[in-house]
């Protein structure tokens, strides 16, 4: 099992560091979110002072930037770091696409198909030197002129993975992408009944089945080594869960389980800022269904329970490691290695 962390420092300047902590403690991978550093310069930054650790854009949102844009970028991280970059890319929800970035609200499926179409078409002029003539539903680029082809890489193409969680992306993921970007919160009943049945769906269509995937973890992962610190683990993780619950695109997932609690429940203490109380609509059963809670010691144990034999990288948040060393994460991460 590969492994790797979740960075999230909200300066660009101190990505280096983090990432570079990450890759001494023995991670296989950053995953370097999309908060208030682009991902992508956090992966040059990671890039320019790491030597092995790879650099996952988990997620970068790909609407607001064009797909040539975002092409000139992957190929060139993925040259520096030497074959380390791996594209994470994301949709975003509706109200953050509008009122936050600006941009125009499209069907995101059919858009993002469209998308990683472009992407592959400008790669394959660079690398291959075909003419670029992409011409899609959304997106159509068919100039490229010597003075601004890059040319070929000396190492593989950037993988993309993409973030996905409903059916329809679920299935676009299995049949185009290289790795899938599961998200929080995910239950292991959505996993296993609508992520995983609709991955295979879509890979089978491209001839292809779920080995030839990257299947990352789900859900939370939390650690402490005293019953007092997994207690602030698990207040904090409701609180978190209860967060994403007061947003309507899980409201299936709260569906699918049949809880008391509905989605009206959260959006009106959300409405309220009742921020805290807000997780104390989340039960010990819910939060066992969106999260792996335990010591070091019984951690690599569970997380197999859960995940052996369905992905292939495990996603560590040490925000919601409590009181662990770096020494103790170390060797936690050893140990999680061998499931």
């Amino acid at each position: 099992m590969r492994v790797y962390s979740m960075v999230r420092p909200k300066k660009l300047e101190e990505m280096p560091t983090a990432i570079e902590r990450a890759e001494k403690l023995g991670y296989d991978g950053t995953t370097l979110l999309e908060l208030t550093v682009p991902p992508t310069l956090s992966a040059v930054a990671g890039a320019m002072t790491t030597e092995n650790i790879n650099l996952l854009t988990g997620v970068f949102v790909a609407f607001p930037r064009s797909p040539m844009a975002t092409a000139y970028d992957a190929w060139a991280i993925q040259s520096l770091s030497k074959g380390r970059f791996q594209l994470g890319i994301g949709t975003q929800i509706k109200a953050h696409l509008t009122r936050r970035f600006g941009m125009e609200h499209l069907p995101p499926v059919k858009r993002m198909r469209d998308y990683i179409n472009a992407l592959h078409a400008i790669w394959d002029c660079w690398q291959d030197g075909t003419r670029l003539n992409y011409q899609g539903e959304y997106y159509k680029h068919d100039l490229m002129i010597p003075y601004y082809n890059p040319g070929p890489l000396e190492v593989k193409r950037p993988p993309i993975y993409l973030a996905a969680i409903n059916k329809l992306m679920c299935q676009l993921c299995g049949e185009l992408a290289d790795g899938h970007l599961p998200g929080d919160p995910i239950t292991d009943k959505w996993f296993e009944q609508v992520m995983l049945p609709n991955l295979k769906m879509g890979a089978e269509k491209a001839g292809r089945t779920l080995a030839d995937l990257d299947l990352g973890s789900y859900g939370f992962i939390g650690c402490a080594n005293t019953e007092e610190g997994l207690e602030r683990v698990r207040t904090g993780l409701k609180q978190r869960v209860a967060l994403y619950a007061s947003t309507p695109e899980y409201e299936k997932m709260l569906d699918l389980h049949g809880w008391d609690v509905n989605l009206s429940d959260f959006i009106n203490m959300a409405r309220e800022h009742k921020w805290e109380e807000m997780g104390n609509l989340v039960s010990d059963e819910m939060l066992q269904a969106y999260a792996v809670v335990a010591t070091p010691e019984e951690l690599p144990k569970a997380l197999k329970k859960r995940f052996s034999g369905y992905v292939d990288r495990l996603q560590i948040d040490e925000t919601w490691f409590d009181g662990l060393s770096d020494d103790d994460v170390a060797r936690l991460l050893v140990q999680l290695k061998q499931i």
